[in-house]
């Protein structure tokens, strides 16, 4: 039987890629079911899941457990690998387009859109995490 913190994360995270959809509908007045696998843009599916995941279990452990403590600080440092692990390979991608550039000056290079999260992204996602497990824990 699967724990009901690790399914209250799992329907954090797809609820926010829901979010994407509908929130795509609205602005460009297509469904692009794309999005539900895309992992990047507002919300963020892994602060959702996370902060999910580390609230229904605190809610389930109590938030002065050592399970909620030691969920809360995975949570913190997925976090800001994400942030760094992503700034990283946008800068990355940055430089190989200079590159190309700089080695076939009549080429056209596609521009790499960034692969950077916003803190706007995460705190979205943050924030429909924690309603998730308040509504479904």
């Amino acid at each position: 039987m699967i724990s009901q913190p690790l399914l209250v994360g799992v329907l954090g995270g797809l609820i926010a890629q829901a979010m994407k959809v509908v929130s795509f509908l609205l602005l460009e007045k297509r469904i692009n079911f794309r999005r539900l696998l895309e992992p990047d843009g507002a919300p963020n599916m892994q602060s959702a899941s996370f902060a999910a995941l580390v609230v229904s279990i605190g809610r389930a452990s109590g938030f002065a457990s050592l399970e909620f403590g030691v969920a809360a600080c995975f949570t913190a440092l997925v976090t800001v690998d994400m942030w760094n692990v992503k700034r990283a390979a946008s800068r990355q991608a940055e430089v190989v387009d200079v590159i190309v550039q700089k080695l076939r000056p009549g080429a056209m290079t596609r521009a790499r859109r960034p692969l950077s999260y916003s803190v706007f992204d995460v705190l979205m996602g943050t924030s429909i995490g924690v309603a998730s497990a308040l509504v479904l824990g």
